[in-house]
C-alpha cells in the first residue's frame, strides 16, 4: 500500500440530516451523502475567500468534476447531525482531490467519499477546457502567507 497523499488543507462542516435528505426507509439516500460533501467544499472555498464559480478578464472559471466517490458503512435518519471533514490531499497545477469523512453524532466515519476536479474556463458558445490553476487560487487554497493581493470578482 502506497503512503495516503499529504494533507494540504482541512475543513470541517456539521450539518443536520433533513427530511429532504431521506428516502422511503427513513435514512439518508446516498447522493444526500454526495450533496453534504459538496455543501462541505463550498464552504471551504468560501473560508478562503474564493467562490464556487470564479471570474476574471477572460470570462468564468471553475472546477468541474471529474471523478466522484462513495463508500457508506452505516447510515443516519432525519434529524441527526453529522460532522463533514473535508482534507485537500492534491493539487498539481490543473486538478484537485478532496477526501470526505462524514461522522455521526458518536464520532465514528459512517462515510467516505472523494471529489476530483480540474480546473477549467467555461467560454461562452464553446466547451469547457482545462487550465492551470492561477496562483491566487492555489494560495487561497493552500493558505500561503504569499497570497496574491486580490482575486477576481
Amino acid at each position: 500500500m502506497s503512503d495516503p497523499s499529504p494533507l494540504i488543507a482541512e475543513f470541517e462542516l456539521i450539518r443536520e440530516v433533513r427530511l429532504v435528505d431521506t428516502d422511503s426507509t427513513g435514512f439518508a439516500h446516498f447522493s444526500s451523502y454526495v450533496r453534504m460533501m459538496e455543501e462541505t467544499e463550498y464552504a471551504f472555498l468560501r473560508s478562503r475567500g474564493l467562490r464556487v464559480v470564479l471570474y476574471d478578464e477572460r470570462g468564468t472559471m471553475g472546477f468541474p468534476r471529474l471523478h466522484v466517490g462513495i463508500s457508506i458503512f452505516d447510515p443516519v435518519s432525519f434529524g441527526e447531525q453529522v460532522l463533514v471533514k473535508l482534507k485537500l490531499t492534491e493539487l498539481d497545477g490543473k486538478q484537485v482531490t478532496y477526501c470526505f469523512d462524514i461522522c455521526n453524532q458518536a464520532g465514528e466515519v459512517i462515510v467516505e467519499g472523494v471529489f476530483r476536479a480540474a480546473f477549467c474556463r467555461f467560454p461562452d458558445e464553446a466547451p469547457p477546457f482545462a487550465i492551470l490553476i492561477p496562483d491566487f487560487v492555489t494560495a487561497a487554497l493552500t493558505g500561503s502567507p504569499d497570497l496574491i493581493a486580490e482575486a477576481p470578482v
